[in-house]
């Protein structure tokens, strides 16, 4: 009996331990066919699901982006009278007087207010202005400009050509003082009507009508003042001209020019209500000003500002201008008197590191007077290129000892020791200091003094107060650079930095400028350059690149190539900030 118990127990656990075994393989089978394998179709439908609907999402964006452009394709943006615009500079504005330039912020609140017989558009071509055309005699000495017609002052006063004659009279006394003085020189004036002006040259000058791009002032509040006054007048702090805007508030002391629109102007009524120029001291605290909004441009961004703007909201625009930046060698010092010092000088100047450090690679190195001109220099003579090992030697031999301190020593111990003038809070800051260790590797002591731009002009240009110069030149449109470089030029008003006298180059310069024929231009060109190379007055450096922010809430921008930095302002009448769409038809 115990026997069968056991035996039917037995088969019970065995039959238990089947239907468990099947069980389990039932909900094993109902995992993985139900649970595990509809979750991996779900997850392929999920991901077929997913492409779709990437794919309408993709096709969609792409339709409105088609319609948006053919919406854009479709409108055109028309600007609209209002709003105002303002503006960062650097640099001070004491007096608005065109025949006496400042400097860069001076000349662009005289850009605004006063306008010449020409003007420089945004892509470098000189273009008529109060001017409507110009004829030249066959001999290139006589020049006949035919004025525009109602034309009036900002002062409700006819514009006529007497006023014409006027400005280049008082340019041309001896007494005003205006560095412009040289560029009219020997040219007669005369108006035999209202409307026609007759520019008698002495002898050809092909350069001339580049001249006549200067601000025109008004005959009926000037003629009562002395030349010799001039500088000084009221009038330069509350000027009448003749362009888009009209001085409305002048605050030297704090920086700021407010101008209006002109209602009168020639081309017509400016679609900005009014132009605000704010100075700052620095590029730095200009930046600054724009970045937190206070203006809505600024001139001239430094290389290392221009990856800090923010392009979601600013409008850069580039663009070439004929600036030379040099240290210009006082040629009549003890020490810089010496060409071969001069010549050594050059070669321990390494242009390509001080663009790489100071200027992050947005800069043109220079190694001649002349560049970017229609004059071929291909073979000339250019200045030497960086040679440490050469400039030790050159300097060997004209008598110039290395002593313990690493500073060379004539024979009667005077030491190999220059001092550089240059404006303080600019980029030529961080040049002079690269200036200084560079020459220092060759045993040349450079001490730098940096001041202020009204300071550098007076205390120190003006009267040639220094052993070099760090500065920057604008050369115009034309290769003719007499007025740097010919030995007429050494004295104030002439500018002439290097004081520089040969007669070669005089030769030279002064043929060059009154020949009209392309190829015997350059030959002269050609001349003067290997003469300036073999005399070394100055060491060039670079020609920067222009770079100008502005808010892209301002329309009808354009620049491309500049003659002036405040040429940028030639056509300010077309921008606004304020636009409507309007479908074209």
């Amino acid at each position: 009996m115990l026997t069968y118990v056991r035996f039917r127990f037995q088969r019970n656990v065995r039959l238990w331990r089947r239907r468990w075994r099947n069980g389990w393989r039932k909900v094993q089978r109902f995992m993985r066919f139900e649970l595990v394998g509809k979750s991996v179709q779900f997850a392929v439908i999920r991901r077929f699901a997913l492409g779709w609907w990437l794919l309408v999402i993709i096709m969609l964006g792409g339709l409105g982006l088609q319609i948006h452009r053919l919406d854009q394709a479709g409108t055109i943006l028309v600007p609209l009278k209002g709003g105002s615009y303002s503006e960062a500079l650097v640099g001070s504005i004491k007096t608005l007087n065109p025949v006496l330039p400042e400097g860069s912020a001076s000349a662009d609140a005289n850009e605004l207010i006063f306008s010449g017989l020409t003007r420089f558009d945004t892509s470098g071509q000189l273009e008529p202005d109060l001017a409507q055309s110009w004829t030249v005699s066959p001999d290139g000495k006589v020049y006949t400009f035919n004025i525009r017609h109602n034309v009036k002052w900002q002062d409700g006063v006819p514009f006529t050509a007497h006023d014409v004659a006027f400005t280049i009279t008082a340019i041309q006394n001896p007494d005003t003082r205006s560095p412009l003085a040289t560029s009219w020189q020997g040219v007669k004036v005369s108006n035999p009507n209202d409307f026609t002006v007759v520019f008698t040259l002495p002898k050809p000058y092909t350069p001339f009508i580049t001249n006549t791009t200067v601000g025109l002032l008004p005959a009926h509040l000037l003629e009562s003042t002395d030349p010799s006054s001039l500088r000084v007048a009221a009038f330069n702090q509350q000027p009448v001209g003749t362009g888009p805007f009209k001085l409305d508030s002048f605050d030297s002391a704090g920086g700021e020019v407010v101008a209006k629109a002109n209602p009168d102007y020639y081309f017509g009524r400016p679609y900005l209500d009014s132009v605000t120029l704010r100075t700052y001291n620095d590029y730095q605290s200009a930046f600054s000003a724009y970045s937190h909004r206070q203006v809505q441009g600024v001139a001239r961004l430094q290389p290392d500002q221009v990856t800090k703007v923010n392009t979601g909201t600013t409008k850069l625009y580039s663009a070439s201008v004929p600036d030379e930046v040099a240290v210009f060698f006082k040629t009549t010092t003890p020490i810089l008197k010496d060409k071969a010092v001069r010549l050594a000088l050059a070669e321990a100047t390494n242009r390509s590191a001080i663009i790489t450090d100071q200027f992050d690679g947005q800069a043109t190195p220079l190694t001649g007077p002349l560049f970017g001109t229609s004059v071929n220099l291909a073979g000339v003579a250019h200045q030497p290129s960086f040679n440490v090992t050469k400039a030790a030697t050159d300097l060997e031999g004209a008598g110039w000892v290395k002593g313990n301190d690493g500073i060379r020593r004539d024979k009667a111990g005077h030491k190999l020791e220059l001092h550089l003038v240059t404006q303080a809070d600019s980029p030529y800051s961080g040049v002079a200091t690269a200036l200084a260790k560079q020459w220092r590797q060759v045993g040349v002591q450079l001490d730098v003094n940096e001041v202020d731009e009204d300071s550098l002009q007076q205390s120190y240009i003006r009267p040639r107060n220094y052993d070099a110069l760090l500065y920057g030149i604008n050369v115009g449109a034309d290769p003719d650079v007499y007025s740097y470089w010919d030995s007429s030029q050494i004295t104030d008003p002439g500018v002439n930095l290097s004081v520089y006298s040969s007669a070669p180059a005089d030769k030279a310069l002064e043929a060059g400028r009154t020949l009209s024929n392309p190829s015997e231009r350059t030959a002269k060109y050609r001349s003067f350059v290997q003469t300036w190379v073999g005399d070394t007055p100055a060491v060039m450096l670079y020609t920067p690149t222009y770079t100008y922010a502005v808010s892209n809430g301002v329309y009808g921008i354009h620049i491309r190539k500049l003659i002036n930095p405040s040429d940028r302002f030639t056509g300010i009448e077309k921008w606004a900030v304020k636009v409507r769409a309007q479908t074209k038809r």
